[in-house]
Formats: C-alpha cells, structure tokens, sequence
C-alpha cells in the first residue's frame, strides 16, 4: 500500500480559504486557488481524510459544496465558527458568495468572507422597512466586504433572489449611510440576470441614493463574473507553469 499523502501548505491555504468563505463549489475553490481539477480533487481528499474538510453533494450533476469542519477550522487556528452542513435553499446563494470571493482574489483584492463577517459585528447594522404585513426590524449584512489595494473597501451583495422592495430600499438606505460616512467605497451587486439589476438600479433612483451618476453602486451579472474569474484562474495555471519550464531550464 502506499504511502497516504498529507495536507501540505497548498491544501492548508485551500482549506483557509473555505473557512473564509464558506461552502463552495469546486470549480470556485480551484479558480481561487489557481489549481486544475485533479489538483483540487487531490487536496479534498487529503483534507477530507483528515476529517478537516466535507462535502455535502447538490442536485444530480451539480456537484458539491465543500466546507471546512469545526476541525479543520480549530486546526487552523482562526476565531471563526465552521459553516454547517448547507440547506439546499441556500445552495444557489453559497455558490454564488463562493464566486464572488473568487473573483475577488483572482482580481488581486483581499476581502473579508461570510464566515469573517459573521464574526465580526461592525458589518451588521440594523434595518426597518414596513411592508403589508407590518414594520419588520432586523440586522443586515454584506455576503462578502473586498479591500481595495488602496485600503478602501466595498461592499458585496449576491443577489440572485428578489427581496421585497421595501427591504431593498432599506439595505440600499444602509450602504448609502455607510459610503456617506466614508466606510465603504460603495456596494457591488451581483445578479442574477439583467432583470435583476435594472430592479436595483429603480429603487436605487427612486430613493436618489448611491450617489449622483450612480457612482458607489455598481451592478455585474453572476455569469459574467464567473466567466471572469475562470478565465483569471486559467492565466494564473498558465502562470506557474510557465515559471516552473523556465526553472526546470535553468537546472
């Protein structure tokens, strides 16, 4: 029998990643990650043995979402709490976040991942919108917050569902109050199709928020995004395997 392979660095900054992020897809994680598929199957596996990473499967032919333990997160150190296993109502919405923090990364950006903002209640603020049933109270955050190189950040929203209008103007209300007092740079919203960001875009005029011009509201479609991000992931390969013929050489 041989030899059982061990999480290396490269597996250990993959699983860092996830316990980020939250559950992803794999061909997220990979693109992030800057690993072929192989490559990324090899690292679960050696994660997955270890009982620091599992994966919850999707419908037939979607694959699976993978996330980091409770253990694999106290191996690595961090003060966050470990996702648990991910509802199917909540699978579109994980890999979409998942995508987004790809994107991020793939475009030299830090961010800060669901899990970090979970932790971290300076990005929960308190909401209030009144609809037909009523005055509804409660505490909103960004799925993901990227930092720009500048230091600046920017929220992200992953919209792929349509909330009520009343509780759309109320979370615009609160990243206008947030770019307004110089926290944020903005909002990013990521939607599902063109539909969704033209409903954006009204509410957003009605209330005369973001900024005149639009300028701190800005409106990308989840498939461009992760067209993006798979085409960033692809050069990075390209990348390293072009510095690994040319070291191979010079020896």
């Amino acid at each position: 029998m041989g030899r059982r392979l061990r999480p290396g660095p490269a597996s250990m900054a993959g699983l860092g990643w996830l316990a980020r992020v939250g559950p992803a897809p794999l061909e997220a994680w990979r693109c992030a990650m800057g690993w072929s598929e192989v490559a990324a199957r090899s690292h679960a596996r050696r994660l997955e043995l270890e009982g620091w990473l599992a994966r919850y499967p999707m419908t037939r032919g979607a694959g699976s979402l993978f996330v980091a333990t409770r253990n694999g997160v106290r191996v690595l150190g961090l003060p966050l709490r470990a996702a648990g296993p991910p509802a199917p109502t909540w699978w579109a919405h994980h890999c979409g976040c998942a995508w987004a923090a790809a994107w991020l990364e793939l475009r030299g950006h830090r961010f800060l991942g669901d899990r970090e903002l979970l932790q971290d209640s300076g990005w929960s603020e308190g909401i209030s919108w009144r609809d037909h049933k009523g005055v509804h109270d409660a505490r909103h955050r960004p799925d993901l917050v990227g930092i720009h190189r500048d230091g600046w950040c920017v929220a992200v929203e992953v919209e792929l569902t349509q909330k009520s209008v009343e509780r759309l103007k109320a979370i615009l209300t609160m990243h206008a109050h947030w770019r307004a007092a110089g926290r944020t740079g903005g909002v990013i919203y990521m939607c599902a199709d063109r539909d969704g960001c033209d409903r954006i875009t009204r509410v957003a005029d009605q209330l005369g928020l973001i900024g005149s011009g639009g300028r701190g509201l800005r409106l990308e479609l989840l498939r461009d995004m992760t067209a993006d991000a798979i085409q960033a992931g692809q050069d990075v390969r390209a990348q390293r395997a072009g510095l690994a013929a040319a070291g191979a050489v010079r020896r």
